[in-house]
C-alpha cells in the first residue's frame, strides 16, 4: 500500500515537473518572439527613416530643377535655340499619414525627371525638333544631368546646375557647390544650367536660363 502511494507520488510530481518545464518553454519561446519582432520593427523604422530622409533630398533638388530653361548656340552661322522642359516623374503631393516601407521604397526608386528638349532656328519656322527622355536620375552630389538617348537625333546633353551667366569656375566643381547648396536648402530654384551637346563628332557649348 505504502509502495503505491510513494509510486503515485513521484507520478504526480514528475508530471508537475513537465508540465512547470513546458510552461516555462513557451513562456521563454513568446519572449524571444516578442524580442524578435520588436527588434525586426526598430529596424523597419530605423529603414523608413532613412529613406524618408534620402527621398525627401531627392525631391528638394528635383523641385529645384523643375521648369523650362533656355538658351542658344551657333551652328554654320545661324543661331540656334534649345529649350529644356523639366517635370518630375511623380509630381510633389501632400501626405498626411506616415508613408508604409514599400510605397518609401518605391518612390525612391521611381522618382526622377522627364525633359522634353526643343531645339530650333528662330529664322526657320521648320526647323524645328524636340525629343522626350523620359524616367532621367539626375546625379544630386555633383548637380549633374545627363540626356543620352537615341530619341533626340543622336544627339547627347550633359548640363551642370550654375550659379549664374557669367562664372567661370570649371563646370563640374561649380555644379558640385550649387547642388550641395540646393540639398541645404539655401537655393531653392536653380536659375542657369551650364552644358555642352554633341552631334556626331562637333560639340557645342551650351548656357541656358531658367525662363
Amino acid at each position: 500500500m505504502i509502495r503505491n502511494l510513494l509510486s503515485i507520488i513521484v507520478l504526480v510530481l514528475f508530471a508537475v515537473s513537465c508540465s512547470d518545464g513546458e510552461e516555462g518553454l513557451k513562456e521563454q519561446t513568446l519572449i524571444q518572439t516578442n524580442e524578435e519582432i520588436r527588434a525586426q520593427n526598430e529596424n523597419q523604422e530605423m529603414w523608413a527613416t532613412k529613406l524618408a530622409e534620402d527621398l525627401e533630398i531627392r525631391r528638394t533638388f528635383i523641385d529645384a530643377i523643375e521648369g523650362e530653361f533656355e538658351g542658344s548656340f551657333l551652328l554654320r552661322g545661324s543661331s540656334f535655340k534649345v529649350r529644356l522642359i523639366i517635370t518630375p516623374t511623380i509630381p510633389a503631393y501632400t501626405v498626411n499619414r506616415t508613408r508604409t516601407l514599400p510605397e518609401l521604397e518605391y518612390e525612391l526608386q521611381n522618382l526622377g525627371i522627364n525633359i522634353h528638349v526643343i531645339q530650333w532656328n528662330p529664322d526657320t519656322q521648320l526647323s524645328g525638333v524636340s525629343c522626350v527622355i523620359e524616367g532621367i536620375k539626375p546625379n544630386i552630389e555633383r548637380g549633374l544631368i545627363d540626356i543620352v538617348t537615341e530619341n533626340c537625333k543622336k544627339n547627347t546633353y550633359k548640363f551642370y546646375l550654375a550659379d549664374d551667366l557669367t562664372s567661370e569656375s570649371d563646370l563640374s566643381v561649380e555644379g558640385q557647390n550649387v547642388a550641395n547648396l540646393v540639398r541645404n536648402r539655401q537655393i531653392r530654384y536653380v536659375q542657369v544650367l551650364k552644358g555642352k551637346l554633341r552631334s556626331n563628332a562637333t560639340v557645342y557649348n551650351l548656357i541656358l536660363e531658367r525662363k
